[in-house]
Parts: C-alpha cells; structure tokens; sequence
C-alpha cells in the first residue's frame, strides 16, 4: 500500500510512492495514462478532473463509496476511527478502505488524519449520503438541545423529519399554509430543525439529518458484502449441463447460419433484424426469440454474419468468409469464438423486444445496443457465482444485492443486466443448474476455456437410423455436413438424448427445390443410414418428384403454364384460384398480376408442387446458392478496447512518469534559463557528460515543433547528433543538437 511521511498535498503523496503504487493506480484507473502523463505534477492534475472521478467513484463499492461520503460529511480531516463510527465499521477495516481510496488518488493522508480530493466532494454533489448542508443556527450544535428540540416536536412534525432523514434531504410544499403539513413544516422552519432556503423549499440540515440517523450514513453496516444463499449441485453435473449447452450454442449458430447464407434475411432501414425473420429463426432453432435474437448477436460478434449489400436488391444479413473457417475447428474451439465475443461485448443483448426511450421496438443486431456498462456488470455477476464456490448456485436475489454492493453508482440498467446475464450464461454453456461450470470459471480468469470443455463434449457421428414411419433417428451429434443436408430434407420432430427427424412431402419438396434430383436424395439415404432404406420413404421421394415441377410460374407479372390443360382447368375450377387473379391466355398458359413467389406460396399451399421457371424455360434457381460476405467488417466494440491504456505497457508508463519528474527537478530556475544557448556551449556540456557519465536535462524542439523536456545519458556527440539513453523512453536515441535550446547537468540516477 502507497504511504507517505505527513506530505502537504495530494501530489506530495504520489511523489512518495514507489512503483508499485503507481503501476497499480494507472492499472485501476487506466485513463489516467492515456495520453502519458509527462511527470507525476501532470498525473495528479488528471487524476482530479471531474470525468476520472466519476469513472473512480463508479466502481467503487459501497463500504469504499460510504466512506468517500463519510470524509465529505466529516470536517476535514478526519481520523479512521470517526469515518468507522459513521460507516458503523470497525476502525482497523475503516483504515484499511482508506488505503485503497489512498491508492486510487481519491484521499491522502495528512499525518495520522485523512483528507478528501476537493474536486471528489464536487462531484458527489450537495448531499453526500443524502444529507443536507451544516446549518448555521447555534441551537444545532448542541446535541443535547438538539435531542431535546426533536423530542418536543409533534407527530405531524416528526413525520415530515421521518420523510427526509434518509435522503434527498429536500422538500417541496405547495403555498398553502392551513394544512397540517404546512403547520408541521411552519413548527420545524421555526425550531431550527428545518432550513427554507424560498418559500416553498425546505431542506433538513446535516445535524438533524445525523442526529435522526443515529450517528450513521446507512440504515444496515456496509463494510461487508450482502451474504449469498446457495443451492449445493454436483459438480460433474453441472460442467456436463453446460457442456451440453455450450454443444448446442455452437450447432444452433451452425444452422442459423447455414439458413441464411440459402435465404438472408433483409436489413432494417434502421440497421438490424426484422421481427417477422427474427420469429423464423426462433422457430428453426426450436428457442424463444429472446435466445435467438441472442443467436444471431453472437454470430455476428465473432465476426461469422455481416451485411451485404452487394446484389441489386435490398442489403441483406449474410455469412462472412469467416464462417468456414469457423465451421472446420473442433467444436470446443468454436464455442470458445462465441462465448469469448458475449462475454466482452459492449452490446446489451436483454433489451432486444423492448421498447426503447422514444417507445421504439429495439430490433436484433440495431446499431444501438451497447451499453458501457454491461461487460464489467457481466463480469461481476460471473465473478459473484466464482465466489459462491464450485457446484454452489446462489439465488438471483443475492446475486443482483452482491453486484448492487459492487457497483452502487452503476444503478441504471445494472439489476436487469445481472438478470439477463445469468438467463445468457445458461445458453452459452457457462453456467449449468445455476452453477458457474469449470470452463466458465477458466474463461473468466482467461484461461484455456476450450481445454477444459473439450473432454466434456460428445463425439459427432456420420451416419443416422431410417425408419418405417419416415423417420429419422440421429444416434448423436451429427457431423456439419449430415446435419445440414438432414436440415434441408426433413423435419426436426423432437430433440433430446437423440434427434428425431421426420421426412414429410414438404421437406422433400424443399430438397428438390433446393437442386436436388430424386436420384440425389436415394443416393443421400442410402449412404448415410445404418438401416436399410424403408420402402415408404422411397416411394415418398418417388412421389413427390414426379409431380415436382409439373406446374411452373414465371414473370407476367406470372404466368402459370403446364403442357396439360386438365390441369391448368382443374386450378382455375379451384375456388380458392381467385385469390391468385388467374386468367387464361392459352390452352397451356395462365398469367396473374401477383408475384412469383406469391404464385408458388398459394400453389403449395393447395397440395400442389409448383417451381419457378426463368425466361429462358429453364427451372429457376435449381441450386441454392449459399452467400458469403468477403469483408466482413468489425461491428461494436469490446471491453478491453474501451479500458485499456494507451500505451499499454504500464511499465514503460511508470518508468516515463519517473523520468519526467527527473527531467522536473532538474529544470533550472527561469532566471538561469534566459535565451537559447550557445551552440558551442550545448556541444560543450553535452560532451563533458558524456565523458563524465553523467544525466543532463534538455530542453528540446522536436520534428513537429513540440516543445518537450528530457532527462537523458549522453553516449557519444557526433556530426551534429547526440546518441543518448532517454530516460522517459527507456531506450537509446538520437537528437539533433540545433534543435536543443538548453541544457544542465544533473546527479545521475
């Protein structure tokens, strides 16, 4: 912990740190170092603007933010012992919390009593811990007049005190003064304990306030974190629960994808997903669309979906090229791409189908999901279940009082995160029975996650079991390429232990659309059965092949057109043809002003097996075609992009905080400064230094005209150039001696 010897600033205290101390402030509050501080004078400096501490005071937690509040509501400074009194803590964990505030340049020591940043004050505002100003009536400041005074006020009066005592210590009356409130208020404004700074204000000053709280800022203690109540689990059986769900995350991402690269869903005008396409991925993922929209967000974090808007219709949601790449790793290795993306992204999956502030519906993949809070709020509530234990799954109450305790500043959206975040844990296959599993543990601490899940996931298989009653049972996970071409030919029926799949004349239809021929589909059966081919699957293939394609639509805006006019007249017999406004324009031809695939959606839907023809007669769009994105491009950002410093070697930071405070001390008075140097007089002292191996202070005008100020280890002057040791880079490098203005010999370090 960072100490000092009774320094007279808060500056003073940094200066005395070593650098430890310093590595762990610019670590805690890392925009402290982004830009580099050029000396200690400059990091202390930002550390007090009101932005960084905001940022500080946002992640504190409440005994550490309680005890912020009790140093702004003590006269200052203040001991360790008055600030545990207040925090009703005990003074050695008082003590303890004001080291660590001592080290994220919130407070100083001054000798044995600690003093607040002024600036933090500013920015807790006017009532720290919901108590209002000191007043400046002398009947106050004597507690036992003042114990005295609340006693003798009446119930109307006390319960106007009982309304304010915990916060916001202000109130509003209205101008009529017959009511029993304004006669209260009139007794209280009267007696001192009540200040009305207007006429329709009153504010209840901070030694009443204290006095009605007892003596403390919280109702309850804080120094503590709220208990967690835990249901036990076994351990085996939760990492095998959500390796389970893990297996499914990545195989229903498979399928989602592999859907949209045949038939891309449309892009919103406002960015996102439509609702319609949203329910259709719910319905073939077998999940609820909160799960799917979720689905679809992960897909795209890892960077496997994006737009493209490279056809002449509208932009479109597509896989990347990095889909097949993805698709070839082990599946232990894919579940750790998407479950890496969730857990540090700034996207706030929970508010998709929820109404936003202008009372809008908040679509899938909509530009404006991130929320800077929801990653380290995911942490924490993944870190809260790490605490609970292995196999221990607490109660969501606890979890979101834990993460409250953590984060009291964080207020907006903070529960409903905690809440989303454990529902999402579950479907990515972190957490199992409530429990967080072994691979999330190792995921959270950055770890090898996909070392640990791999053992727990089961082996694909290549093959499925056909059976009389056009079913299909697939033994396993099947592998990529069975589990596509199954997708397109039948129905998923039921999942569990084994899929079950039904063939229907739907599902086979889809195949033929899709470019399949009868004989592919006998071909495809055969080869991927362990059981012989049941007769009535064939003759269903057979079936619904030979009418497949009997009637075509094309553009007329559509035509209907079958070599057999019995069946042209059977369709336009049909009550239900006059919803399609056919007409006839031959024998062999029926033309209606719809769509085409309204025309083919109508047909289908009476039983027949209609397909699209294209100009030139021949069958439109036989193969599907599976799009892909070339370029993928970066959506959203990650936590670590908005934390971290820049530079990020806090080490080299230190050392060039360090470096400029040299450069600090060395400077030479103003007065001694005067004009630009002699050049003969720099060469001259630079190459005394380098001789005697000693540091020297430059003033130096850099490429770009910058002004900067350097402490460095002459090595050699040559041809106009000085070879130096730079302190504040940690490297040698060479400066032009015209551009160096002034120079002084300093005590090497």
């Amino acid at each position: 912990m960072p100490t000092s010897k009774s320094p007279g600033s808060l500056a003073d205290t940094i200066r005395g740190w070593d650098d430890t101390a310093l590595l762990a402030l610019l670590q805690a509050r890392p925009d402290l170092a982004s830009p580099l501080p050029s000396d200690t004078t400059q990091l202390v400096s930002r550390a007090g603007t009101r932005a960084s501490l905001t940022r500080a005071l946002d992640r504190l937690d409440r005994f550490a933010l309680t005890a912020i509040e009790a140093l702004a509501v003590l006269a200052d400074p203040a001991t360790a012992a008055e600030v545990g009194r207040l925090v009703q803590a005990p003074t050695a964990a008082a003590d303890e919390v004001l080291q660590r505030l001592c080290g994220l340049a919130l407070v100083w020591r001054d000798g044995t009593r600690w003093r607040l940043v002024r600036a933090v004050g500013e920015v807790l505002g006017p009532h720290p811990a919901g108590l209002g100003p000191w007043s400046r009536d002398l009947r106050l400041s004597d507690p036992t007049a003042l114990a005295a005074a609340v006693e003798a006020v009446d119930d109307n009066a006390r319960q106007v005190l009982d309304r304010l005592t915990w916060g916001p210590p202000t109130g509003h009356f209205g101008s009529g003064r017959e009511t029993a409130a304004g006669s209260a208020i009139e007794q209280l404004v009267a007696g001192g304990l009540l200040q009305s700074p207007d006429p329709r204000t009153v504010v209840l000053p901070r030694e009443v306030g204290l006095h009605l709280r007892g003596g403390r800022l919280t109702a309850e203690p804080v120094h503590e974190p709220p208990p967690l109540t835990s249901t036990d689990r076994s351990t085996a059986l939760v990492d095998r629960t959500a390796a389970g769900a893990a297996f499914d995350l990545v195989r229903r991402v498979e399928l989602l994808l592999d859907s949209w690269a045949v038939d891309p869903p449309g892009v919103l005008r406002g960015g996102g997903v439509g609702v319609r396409d949203l329910r259709a991925t719910a319905r073939l993922l077998g999940v609820g669309e909160a799960s799917a929209a979720l689905h679809v967000e992960l897909a795209r974090e890892a960077g496997l979906l994006d737009t493209d808007d490279d056809r002449e219709l509208d932009e479109v949601w597509a896989p990347t090229d990095a889909f097949d790449g993805w698709l070839a790793r082990p599946a232990a290795d894919r579940w750790l791409v998407l479950a890496g993306g969730w857990l540090s992204t700034l996207r706030t999956h929970g508010l998709v189908g929820r109404r936003d502030d202008r009372d809008r519906l908040v679509n899938a993949l909509a530009p404006d999901l991130e929320r800077t809070l929801t990653p380290e709020v995911r942490r924490l509530t993944l870190g809260v279940l790490a605490q609970a234990g292995p196999g221990a799954a607490p109660a969501v109450e606890d979890v979101v009082a834990r993460v409250s305790w953590q984060r009291p500043r964080r207020a907006v959206l903070r529960d409903s995160v905690v809440g989303w975040t454990l529902d999402e844990a579950a479907i990515v296959g972190l957490t199992g029975l409530g429990a967080l599993a072994a691979h999330g543990l190792a995921l959270l601490a950055g770890d090898n996650a996909a070392r640990s899940l791999s053992p727990l996931l089961p082996d694909t298989v290549d093959h499925v079991l056909l059976q009389a009653d056009l079913t299909a049972v697939a033994p396993g996970p099947l592998d990529t390429d069975l589990s596509s071409d199954l997708a397109l030919a039948a129905e998923v029926e039921s999942r569990g232990g084994a899929t079950v799949y039904r063939f229907t004349e739907g599902s086979v239809r889809r195949a033929l659309d899709a470019g399949w021929s009868a004989g592919d589909l006998h071909a495809f059966l055969a080869a991927r059965s362990r059981t012989p081919v049941p007769q009535p699957l064939s003759y269903l293939v057979d079936d619904v092949a030979r009418r497949h394609g009997h009637l075509r639509v094309g553009v007329a805006e559509s035509y209907l057109r079958c070599d057999d006019p019995a069946t042209l007249a059977a369709v336009l017999a049909d009550p239900r043809s006059a919803t399609l406004r056919l007409r006839r324009v031959g024998d062999t031809v029926l033309v209606t002003d719809l769509p085409v695939d309204v025309v083919l959606s109508g047909l289908r839907e009476w039983g027949q097996s209609p397909v699209a023809e294209a100009a030139d007669g021949s069958l439109a769009g036989v193969r599907a075609t599976r799009r892909r994105v070339r370029s993928p491009r970066r959506h959203g950002r990650r936590a670590h992009e908005v934390v971290m410093p820049d530079p990020t070697d806090l080490d080299r930071a230190v050392a060039a905080l360090r470096a400029g405070d040299v450069a600090a001390d060395a400077r030479p008075p103003a007065a001694a400064l005067g004009g630009r140097a002699e050049p003969a007089r720099v060469l001259a002292d630079l190459r005394t230094a380098a001789e005697a191996g000693a540091s020297v202070w430059l003033r130096y005008v850099d490429q770009h005209g910058s002004l900067t100020e350097r402490v460095v280890d002459p090595i050699r002057v040559d041809g106009g150039w000085l070879t130096a040791h730079d302190h504040r880079a940690d490297g040698t490098r060479t400066f032009a001696v015209h551009r160096i203005s002034a120079v002084s010999t300093v005590a090497a370090r």
